[in-house]
């Protein structure tokens, strides 16, 4: 009964977040569309796309290692 208390691929997780958090942030920055935002607005986008689109790569990654 050997049971991991954190996941072996934990930090690989994290940067990976970390990644997708700054791509989102130069693109939220950067992006025409966003220009017109408020700061507390671009500040609240960036944080939702980052978790969405971070959570769309985990369950993509969880989906494509799956065994079949």
């Amino acid at each position: 009964m050997n049971e991991q208390l954190v996941n072996q691929y934990a930090l690989h997780w994290a940067f990976g977040f970390l990644v997708v958090y700054l791509l989102v942030q130069l693109l939220v920055s950067k992006h025409p569309f966003f220009q017109q935002w408020s700061p507390v607005r671009k500040s609240l986008a960036v944080k939702i796309f980052a978790l969405l689109g971070f959570s769309g790569i985990y369950l993509l990654v969880k989906i494509l290692a799956a065994p079949h």
